[in-house]
């Protein structure tokens, strides 16, 4: 019998040698990559055989690297543009096809849903990405399906659905500038016939911007949100589901970071203070802003979806979907980056409630003859009220006025559509069509308001002469406009009739109708290559504008946009499916674009405009590949190329103090980076029986782009690289995780928007370096 005692090391090392033994085989094998099933053409497809360019995120890949948000949506997705604004409204362009205009009424470019019910206005979406199941950006033209307003694309959210057996989750993190966060779901089956799942997230976090000549502070966190599921199957042949959404938003707005005093009215730019204001510096904290006004916010969404679907047939489904939202909206903010008042909004309250009801007849999909057959109504309404604080300003310096203004907007939006689409195999061929037919109608009552000591009634009753004789009325009419009432002059015209130049109300009606289509070609070259070509027009309606405006020729109205898009692709299985290849080039002919400007108001300076650019054009490739090359990890490169320019447009910009017009051909469109890459990977591996370690990074790059169109440098958004690292433990049976992560962990100073008002331009960070640990634990 041998006594001696083992060396301890000894022992370790052949455990150690055994475990390696035992799992090097498995890991120096090449994983197969999980097959990913997708909605995108409102039916359930494997997205490797479908001829679409979609981009996927998974839930359980935005859990593990803490994408909480749109704008870290953005960051995952090259081709998609991600834009901060003053009114809490994000805006986003997708392969360089946008609408940046903030106001609640404003329809987007690129649509938003959750489980295919729409978010009409970019603004309900704000925190609507809790409990998901997975992600899907369709890019280019979705009209056929999806309708007006999808003239860049979607974004169509999935939530996690209510489970056969109980089970749910609870996570809780902790992170920098004090942000604490804690979620949960639980989900099950609540009769045989009944699931239903509720999901619920709160985030707290102290300020994160700071003032660099003011000791003030700005950009805490209170949001609140839920989302509860109820599924019913009381028969095989019928499943009714009710989904409701909800969110609340009591933090900060964030400032804008001072760039440049830009004086509106030239003439007395030496008798304004803040001419004297130092640029920010080049710090993602640094803000001024007028504290006195208390920025904050208190904004609140409820959103009902009611779907039935019922098998006529075995080969026929009828499907129901309603949804109605309720948002409300206040906010104090601060528009030009300075603690004085220079374009200060103390107060906005805003409404927007919407319906929308969709019936469609789909096949099964199962023959060579797929189809699908439906109609959509929706109704919307928007309001936004806004006072206005332009107190510190070269114009209550040029004219008798104290600088307190206010301007309302009501806007009635009703959508009629419908549509077809359809699909034969032929063989290794697929042929597809899809068409809609649209009606979109809009109605609007706004104007410019009198505020009590604010100088406007007074102002606007002296001007009616001088714009009254301007229009050629002579003997003009004598107006006194009424405290509280509104002045917005009529220089153009209201509803078809005569300009008068008297002060008043502002009404305008917007009537247009559209044929949206597609038409494409898929090819299966093999079992793991698919080959496609798509031909698609798509449109989005035309708009009123809801602006602070002196006349109504401000409040001209957009009408609608058109993208025609040819694009042609690859999706390929390589390497016995441990590797997706996944290519498309594109081209587009962008008309009538919609975009907000300025006109050089003879009185006030340069005035905000909405106007259509008449032809544009996009053409970009995009490169999409995920590898597998050893169990556990996974290592991916997406990009995207764009060559946005604007082909035909004469008008004004930010920067020109004269009222000639200039051409803007052959300048880039804004918000499209020529360049976009992402490139990381993530690595899971076994530790002992029961623990997996896990490490992950993504890197991002942006390359410059503007924020106007023909600006000079002060609006360009620089280029940007981006790290955010990850790392952690969780059980084998994945009923916890424990995760480090870091988001920026470089601290990059970059920007996603500049903007000028009255007489300053400032841009709006990104946030600074951020790192977290967050626990998970699932039961």
């Amino acid at each position: 019998m041998n006594t001696t005692a083992e060396n301890p090391n000894a022992v370790f090392s052949k455990r150690a040698l055994a475990l390696c033994v035992a799992l090097t085989p498995a890991m120096l094998q090449a994983s197969t990559l999980e097959e990913i099933v997708v909605t995108a053409q409102k039916r359930a497809e494997n997205l490797n055989d479908l001829g679409l360019t979609v981009a996927v995120l998974s839930g359980s890949d935005m859990k593990d690297k803490n994408i909480t948000s749109l704008e870290d949506i953005a960051l995952q997705v090259p081709g998609l543009s991600y834009s901060t604004s003053g009114t809490d409204t994000p805006v986003y362009t997708l392969r360089g096809v946008g609408f940046y205009e903030s106001t609640l009424s404003a329809y987007p470019d690129v649509s938003i849903y959750i489980d295919e019910s729409p978010l009409p206005f970019p603004v309900l979406t704000n925190h609507i990405a809790i409990d998901l199941e997975r992600v899907e950006v369709l890019k280019g033209p979705q009209g056929t399906l999806f309708g007006n307003n999808a003239t860049g694309g979607a974004i169509n959210m999935i939530a996690a659905k209510p489970t056969e057996n109980f089970e749910g989750n609870i996570t809780a993190g902790y992170g920098t500038f004090d942000e604490v966060s804690l979620e949960g779901y639980l989900s099950g089956a609540l009769s045989d016939s009944l699931k239903g799942r509720i999901a619920v997230k709160k985030v707290q976090a102290d300020e994160w911007q700071r003032g660099y000549t003011i000791n003030a502070k700005n950009g805490e966190k209170d949001i609140l949100s839920a989302r509860g599921i109820l599924e019913w199957t009381p028969t095989e042949r019928l499943s009714v589901s009710a989904t409701v959404n909800y969110w609340s938003d009591k933090g900060d707005p964030q400032a804008p970071q001072f760039l440049q005093y830009r004086p509106n009215i030239p003439a007395v730019a030496d008798a304004v203070s803040i001419k004297d204001q130092p640029r920010a510096p080049e710090d993602n904290r640094a803000a001024d802003f007028t504290d006195s006004i208390g920025l904050a916010k208190d904004n609140e969404l409820q959103n009902l979806t009611l779907r039935l679907d019922y098998e006529l047939t075995s080969d026929m489904t009828f499907t129901s979907m309603t949804s109605y939202a309720d948002y409300d909206h206040f906010l104090r903010y601060d528009g030009d980056g300075v603690a004085e008042r220079n374009f200060d909004v103390p107060e906005i309250e805003g409404k927007v409630k919407t319906f929308a009801q969709e019936i469609r007849l789909a096949s099964s999909g199962e023959g060579n003859l797929s189809w699908i057959v439906g109609a959509n109504y929706s109704e919307d309404e928007a309001r936004d009220n806004y006072l206005l604080d332009f107190s510190v300003s070269t114009v209550t310096v040029a004219f008798p006025l104290e600088g307190f203004s206010g301007y309302y907007s009501d806007q009635t939006m009703e959508n009629r559509a419908v549509f077809a689409s359809s699909e034969y195999q032929l063989s290794d061929f697929k042929l597809k069509a899809g068409v809609r037919y649209t009606e979109a109608d809009r109605e609007m009552e706004g104007c410019n308001y009198d505020v009590p000591g604010g100088g406007n009634a007074e102002l606007f009753s002296i001007l009616t002469i001088p714009v009254q004789l301007g229009l050629g009325i002579d003997p003009p009419v004598p107006f006194t406009v009424q405290p509280n009432a509104c002045h917005t002059l009529d220089t153009n015209g209201i509803l078809g009739n005569a300009p008068t130049g008297l002060p008043g109300r502002h009404d305008a009606i917007l009537e247009e109708d559209n044929t949206a289509w597609r038409l494409g070609v898929d090819w299966a070259a093999s079992d793991n290559i698919l080959m496609y070509a798509n031909l698609t027009k798509g449109y989005k309606a035309g708009s009123l504008p809801a602006l602070a405006s002196s006349t109504n020729t401000q409040l001209v109205p957009v009408t609608q946009e058109s993208v025609l898009s040819y694009e042609a692709g690859v999706k390929a299985s390589l390497l016995e499916r441990s590797m997706q290849l996944n290519a498309t080039v594109f081209h587009y002919d962008y008309e009538d674009r919609q975009l907000r400007s300025k006109l050089s108001d003879p009185i006030f300076g340069k005035l905000d405009v909405l106007v259509n650019v008449p032809e544009t054009s996009v053409n970009g490739f995009e490169l999409e590949t995920i590898y597998a090359p050893l169990e556990g990890l996974r290592v991916y490169l997406n990009y995207t190329y764009l060559d946005a320019t604007i082909e035909k447009f004469v008008g004004e910009n930010d920067e020109t103090l004269v009222a000639e017009p200039i051409d803007f051909s052959g300048t880039d469109v804004p918000f499209s980076p020529e360049n976009q890459a992402n490139v990381g990977g993530s690595y899971e591996w076994p530790i002992s029986s029961n623990l997996m370690a896990i490490v992950g990074l993504d890197y991002m790059t942006r390359s410059s782009t503007t924020a106007i169109i023909g600006g000079s440098d002060l609006y360009d958004i620089d280029s940007y690289n981006m790290l955010n690292m990850r790392a952690g433990i969780r059980s084998s049976d994945l009923s916890w995780s424990l995760m480090v992560w870091g988001k920026n962990v470089t601290d990059e100073y970059y920007w996603t928007n500049v903007t000028s008002y009255y007489d300053t331009v400032a841009r709006y960070t990104g946030m600074p370096r951020t790192v977290g640990v967050s626990f998970s634990y699932n039961f």
